[in-house]
This record gives C-alpha cells, structure tokens and sequence, in this order.
C-alpha cells in the first residue's frame, strides 16, 4: 500500500508592523485626541445650561461638547497601536512593566495631589486628607482623572496581550478586540431591555475593563488599508453619528434608547465613530493619501512633539482652563457669553497648556509628570 504524504497545514503569519510605513497618522491622532478632551472639558458648562439650543453660543458648545465625544475611545485605540506592538516590546516584561510604571506612576500621583490642593488652596474647598483618598478611588475628586487609571489598568495587562498577539494574525486580533467591544457596548444598550441600571464596578483597578476591546482593535486594525469606498464611510460615518449626538442632546421627545445606543463612551455608535476616525486618518495621512503633506518632516515633527505630550496637556488642562475664566478675552464666567469668547477660550487653553506640556517635557524631572 502507498503511503500518501500529508503537507502540514498553513500556518497564517503573525501580526507585525511594517517598520517602512509612516507612523505620522498616530501622532496626529494624538493631537486630535487631546483636542477633543479640550473642546469637551471647556465648553461643557456652556453646553448644559437650560436655555443653550436658545442661544448661537449654546449651540456652538453643544457641538464642541458632544462632537468630540470619540477622543477618549480613540486615545485607547492609539494606545494600543503604540504599546502593543510585539516589535517595540522590551526583552522581558519586567523591563516594560518598569518603564511603563516610571512613565505612568509619578503622573498619577502628582496630578491627583496638584488637584486636591487645586481645590484646597486656588479654590478654597474643604477637601481634607481622608476625603481626597475617597474621592480619589471613586473618580471624583476631580474632572477626569480616572483616565490615568485607565492607561495604567491598561498597560498591567499589556504582556498578557502582548504574549498571545506574537502568535496571532490579524482576523484573530480583530475578533478578540470586536469581542472586547460588544461587552461595554451591549451592557449599555440592553438596559431598557433588562429593566435594569446600567452598572459597572468603576474602581481605579477596573476601569480599564471596558476599553481592553479598543486596545486591542488600535493593534488589530494598524496598518489595514481601506478601498476608496470604505475610506468614504469611514469618514461619513461619523459625521451622521455624531451629527444625530448633536442634535438630540437635551433636546425633548429623544427616546431613552437613543442615549444607550449613541451616548457616551461605552456606548456603540461613538466606539464605531472612533474605529471609524482611526481607520480614516491612517488612510489618509500617509504618503501618497490626501493629506500626505501631514506626513512631511516639519509637520511629522510637530504632530509628534505635540503627541508625545498628551499626557502632559491632559494634566494641566482643567488648571489652564479655571484660570483663563480670569483673563480678558476668554474670560468670565464657566458659561461662555459669546461665541467668540468660547471659542478663543478652547484655544487658549489648548495652546497654552500644549507650550507649559511641551516646554515642561524638556526639565529632567518635570518630565516626569508630564
């Protein structure tokens, strides 16, 4: 009887990188990221006073408010472009573990203790030690610092991933991180369903839970390239998501559904606007795309400088703009009375606390926190 040889099966090559493609995408993603943070954080107290769809100011800040609800999921996105690459990881994981502990523990500290003496000294709160470390675990003590814990919830689970993503292809990725996403997204969606509060356990050590599924997608989806149709979409996409985010927020008549489906960082449509943003500028600024003169030296330089200080600019940020409620121009009251005092407000604080990140980034020791 002949034997029959029996060819091994296909093994489909692992996920990795291309070191020759320009990273210059990522960098201003990161810039707009942080511009999103800024727009949201600035023009919030205009956008929910009871009269803003009444008023051209209160309108403006509605759509810096709610239009940029996709900069915190895609921070995560590019995260996890950045930290997840197999090809950039340190030789052992004690090696990542130390220097991302070095980048991310002394910013956490620093920022959660400037902003409990923040409140105590600039804005003369009674905020004593007890309270601060209650506040602090439960993400209140002040606007948005539990995204520190986030980064750094997810970077502790970094080498698990990162161990399984050396041996895994790109499909595989993007189901796990699709999977990932569904969590969040139908917990928030099922609740009229379940007739049942929305609920997660929301401590510094688990809010990272919720955005593992974007961290994952920032890997999975890197380097995709896209037809010109889906390139299309990618960009209409989120401009009907969040078009429809504007329109209906405050408005009356909106079905309770609309807000578990389109509303907040969890929820599917602003995740889809995200990818959507992601997978639209990686397409678009590289060599040879449309905004390939975001990819030349001066700008590359400029997109990265800024980016690598996101951390940084999202720290002093809420300073920058409590202070600029004191200025002339931007100046006045949390409620922006003109459009032009809004506006010239988003960008004070944007710049100013980009040259405090950026210059900051240049002193040994303050860069530590920044």
């Amino acid at each position: 009887m002949s034997s029959v040889a029996l060819a091994a099966p296909e093994v489909p090559a692992p996920l990795r990188a291309d070191p020759r493609l320009s990273t210059a995408w990522i960098s201003w993603l990161r810039v707009a990221a942080i511009a999103g943070v800024v727009a949201i954080h600035t023009a919030g107290s205009t956008a929910v006073q009871p009269d803003a769809r009444h008023t051209t100011v209160g309108v403006v800040a509605i759509v810096l408010n709610r239009a940029f609800n996709f900069a915190v999921p895609l921070f995560v996105l590019v995260s996890g472009a950045l930290v997840l690459d197999p090809a950039r990881y340190p030789a052992t994981d004690g090696a990542f573990l130390r220097k991302r502990a070095w980048r991310l523990v002394p910013a956490i500290v620093f920022w959660h203790l400037f902003y409990w003496l923040f409140r105590v000294v600039v804005l003369d709160q009674d905020v004593p030690p007890r309270t601060a470390l209650e506040q602090t675990l439960n993400g209140t003590l002040y606007t948005a610092l539990y995204f520190f814990w986030i980064v750094l919830g997810l970077t502790v689970v970094s080498p698990v991933l990162v161990a399984w993503l050396r041996q895994s292809t790109r499909r595989a990725a993007i189901v796990a991180g699709a999977i990932g996403m569904a969590i969040p997204i139908l917990t928030q969606a099922t609740v009229l369903l379940r007739e049942a509060p929305l609920s997660w356990v929301e401590t510094p050590w688990t809010w990272w839970i919720p955005y593992v599924g974007l961290y994952l997608m920032g890997w999975a989806l890197r380097g995709v390239r896209l037809p010109a149709w889906a390139t299309v979409v990618t960009l209409v996409v989120p401009v009907l998501v969040l078009g429809a985010v504007v329109y209906c927020f405050h408005r009356p008549g909106v079905p309770t559904w609309f807000g578990q489906l389109f509303g907040g960082y969890y929820s599917l449509g602003i995740q889809v606007c995200a990818v959507s943003v992601f997978l639209a500028v990686q397409q678009l600024v590289r060599p040879g795309g449309l905004l390939r003169a975001a990819t030349g030296p001066r700008a590359s330089r400029f997109a990265r400088t800024v980016g690598d200080a996101t951390l940084g600019i999202f720290g002093v940020h809420l300073a920058v703009l409590y202070a600029s409620y004191h200025l002339p121009v931007v100046g006045g009251d949390a409620e922006a009375q003109t459009v032009q005092e809004l506006v010239g407000r988003v960008l004070f604080v944007l710049v100013v606390s980009a040259v405090i990140a950026v210059v900051g980034r240049r002193i040994p020791v303050v860069r530590r926190v920044l």
